[in-house]
Order: C-alpha cells, then sequence, then structure tokens
C-alpha cells in the first residue's frame, strides 16, 4: 500500500512538472524597449549583438539627454550607462537635418554618433580612461516627429570605429521615443 502510494504521488509531481514550460531567456532583442511613438523617454540598441540600454546614475546623471531644435534642424540624443555611481557607457546619435524635417529615412552624418566605452586598455588620447567610436556610416529612419507634442521617435543603426584603438562596433536594432520638450 505504501509502495502503491509512494508511486501514485511520484507521478502525480512528474506530471505536474512536465506541465510547466520551461521559460526561456529574453534575446537580446528582447531585451530592448518596444519601438513606441507615444514619448516614452526609451532608447535602446544592440552593441555587437549584445543589448544596451541608458541607466540613470542619480540625480545630476541622467540616463537620457534629448534635443531638437525644429527651426535649424539640430537633434540629438546623449545617453548613459552607470554602474553604482560610475559612467561605463553611453551611445550618442546627432544629425542636423534641414530645418523642418518630415518623418522618413535619412543618412547619417560622418562623425555625428557615437559609442563611448569606459577601457583600461586602449584608451583614447582626448578621454584618458575611455575609448571612442565615431560612425562611418548609418541611417536613421524618423517615424514620428511631433513638434506641437515635443515627441521625436524612430530607428537607427550605424559602424564606428575607434582609430586609436584600431577596433569597431557594430550597432543594430536601435530605436528611442523621446519627449524632447
Amino acid at each position: 500500500m505504501k509502495n502503491t502510494l509512494l508511486l501514485i504521488l511520484l507521478l502525480a509531481a512528474l506530471s505536474f512538472s512536465a506541465c510547466e514550460k520551461e521559460k526561456t531567456p529574453p534575446t537580446e532583442l528582447e531585451k530592448l524597449p518596444a519601438a513606441t511613438q507615444e514619448g516614452k523617454n526609451t532608447f535602446g540598441c544592440l552593441v555587437d549583438g549584445k543589448a544596451w540600454t541608458p541607466k540613470w546614475g542619480g540625480l545630476l546623471k541622467p540616463g537620457i539627454t534629448p534635443y531638437y531644435n525644429n527651426i535649424l534642424g539640430n537633434f540629438s540624443i546623449i545617453t548613459y550607462f552607470y554602474k553604482n555611481g560610475k559612467f561605463e557607457s553611453g551611445v550618442s546619435i546627432g544629425q542636423k537635418f534641414a530645418p523642418f524635417f518630415e518623418p522618413g529615412t535619412y543618412s547619417m552624418d560622418i562623425g555625428q554618433s557615437n559609442y563611448l566605452l569606459i577601457s583600461k586598455t586602449c584608451v583614447d588620447s582626448v578621454i584618458s580612461d575611455s575609448r571612442i567610436y565615431h560612425n562611418i556610416n548609418g541611417v536613421f529612419e524618423i517615424t514620428r516627429l511631433d513638434v506641437s507634442t515635443g515627441i521625436i521617435s524612430g530607428t537607427f543603426e550605424f559602424d564606428a570605429v575607434s582609430e586609436t584603438c584600431q577596433d569597431t562596433v557594430r550597432i543594430t536594432d536601435g530605436r528611442f521615443d523621446i519627449k524632447y520638450k
């Protein structure tokens, strides 16, 4: 009787565990914020295939600093990742569009978008503990530009090179949804 009861309990436990689906970890792309157009102040991209999103570092260390001047067409988003209150990396995208530009796809101006990484090896001479990568190509797709609400949203990708370190990074699947006012 004991053996039968033990066998029934064991089979029940096995059947319940078989019903539970194994949770697969999210892919790097799934770790990025959704590509929204609501002014949610989100930003993310893949840096050499790894998810990268900004992280706030405290009161005077914002995660995202947006700028857009609709008269001059100047646009930039500077983002930061802080760990334990210390800057670790950053992605900045920027462009001088024609005044009053429309949503659409635009080629990036060379050198206007960057990736910055705090590094112990091979550092740039301008900032002694960092590698600076400047874009050598790239594209923006502006999906929403609403001057009345101050929302600009879109996607981006670019390759960037550190001439000092002879190294290249690939920034892909970038997306932003920013309220700049």
